[in-house]
């Protein structure tokens, strides 16, 4: 579902050291009212009531921005305080908004504090300064009009998916630089992903905003990503979304876990095999699972053994072509009692989902050396496209990105 409510600390947002910017009340004030005509509420969430030139603040922006501003008193018996848990829950019920429909726009400790404790995607804002490290920074008004009408309003998220029992497959898109209607972003996120060129950005928000939105995110205990094909290979693209999908675990005490798929052997790229050399095994015997994995920022890795059982694990890779390397890593998770949940960027068209079946006898935490390819069970490409309409807007997105202009 979009984006319905947005929910502002007015300190370190609006105002700093109770002093407010000219500029930053204009454009705020024009923000909400671009947000109120694609339906979205805007409103304060603070535990202070503040005012302008003796005005309640909520009144200013209502007069100027020609939309209704509510004021969220926080700390009252209405409101709790911001930084309980639940204590978002009047406010979710009083709009009908949704967790997953909403955002916090917030700089201070107390907006992280409330965004963690209340599942709430949290945007920090910039202009004031940067405060802390928690949240995804915005550095202007424009940027965070940006992130919520080219990201947030998105009406269709997922375009291609697997729902079979422990089988769980997601893609926002279709991936193919032959097609004119898909060529323009697939091979800008072939650039990123492959090459450490074209707007790592974009891809950046489109899969946060994604997981998010989708309610994706608020399912799982644990996010990785899968390994690329080189165990010795640094930095890079890698390295940039390693910080991303970090910082977006942090937002939802959802420890991200960089090396928890370990690639021990280096793998042949698929792109550079035929058909028939395209296997399971590539993957079986180059792979394992890290029972002591380090998360992401920390310098040692955990002093006790993670424990998977019971937990659900996000895996996020870039493409699916055949899906053998994702559908290994949920073989390797299932063998160490997790629930993976696997998501691309885009999946390659016309090309079916391989899937093992029945998986070959795995020791999780350990190289293993599977001698006998398994049988594959396809899922058919055009059977799993849940919603043509993803395509199309991920192309308009991207190109409503590339060309953003302010107001």
């Amino acid at each position: 579902m979009p984006l319905k409510l947005i929910l502002m600390s007015p300190d370190g947002t609006i105002a700093a050291d109770r002093k407010a910017r000219t500029d930053i009340l204009r454009d705020l004030c024009t923000f909400i009212g671009r947000m109120a005509q694609r339906g979205v509420q805007v409103a304060l969430w603070s535990r202070t009531l503040r005012a302008l030139d003796g005005e309640p603040l909520e009144a200013y922006l209502t007069r100027e921005s020609k939309a209704s501003v509510r004021q969220y008193q926080a700390g009252t018996a209405e409101y709790p305080t911001r930084q309980r848990g639940g204590s978002v829950d009047p406010i979710l019920t009083e709009t009908g908004a949704q967790r997953r429909e909403t955002i916090l726009v917030g700089s201070y400790d107390t907006d992280m504090q409330a965004a963690v404790n209340n599942g709430l995607l949290l945007l920090r804002p910039a202009w004031y300064g940067n405060e802390m490290p928690y949240g995804f920074p915005v550095e202007s008004i424009s940027e965070l009009a940006r992130f919520c009408e080219v990201f947030a309003l998105r009406q269709h998220p997922i375009y291609w998916s697997i729902n079979k029992g422990p089988l769980q497959v997601r893609s926002m898109g279709p991936f193919s630089t032959y097609f004119q209607e898909l060529a323009e972003y697939g091979a800008d996120a072939r650039s990123v992903a492959k090459e450490n060129k074209g707007d790592p950005n974009f891809w950046f928000y489109a899969v946060i905003s994604t997981l998010y939105f989708s309610g994706i995110l608020h399912d799982v205990d644990y996010i990785c990503t899968f390994p690329g094909h080189n165990p010795s290979a640094t930095g890079g693209f890698r390295a940039l979304f390693d910080d991303a999908m970090s910082l977006f675990g942090k937002c939802f005490r959802k420890t991200y876990y960089p090396d928890l798929i370990v690639r021990h052997t280096r793998s042949q790229k698929s792109q550079y095999l035929k058909a028939y050399e395209r296997t399971f095994l590539n993957h079986l015997n180059t792979i394992y699972l890290n029972q002591k994995p380090r998360s992401y920022g920390s310098p040692i890795p955990r002093k006790t053994p993670l424990s998977l059982r019971g937990k659900r694990v996000l895996v996020v890779d870039d493409f699916i072509t055949a899906g053998r390397s994702l559908d290994v890593a949920r073989a390797f998770l299932e063998a160490a009692n997790a629930h993976p949940v696997l998501f691309s960027w885009l999946k390659t068209v016309n090309s079916p989902f391989m899937h093992m079946s029945p998986d070959p006898s795995l020791s999780p935490f350990r190289p293993c050396s599977v001698s006998t390819e398994p049988t594959a069970v396809p899922f058919q490409y055009t059977f799993h496209i849940v919603d043509q309409k993803a395509s199309k807007e991920l192309q308009q997105i991207f190109t409503a990105y590339k060309s953003w202009s302010w107001p």
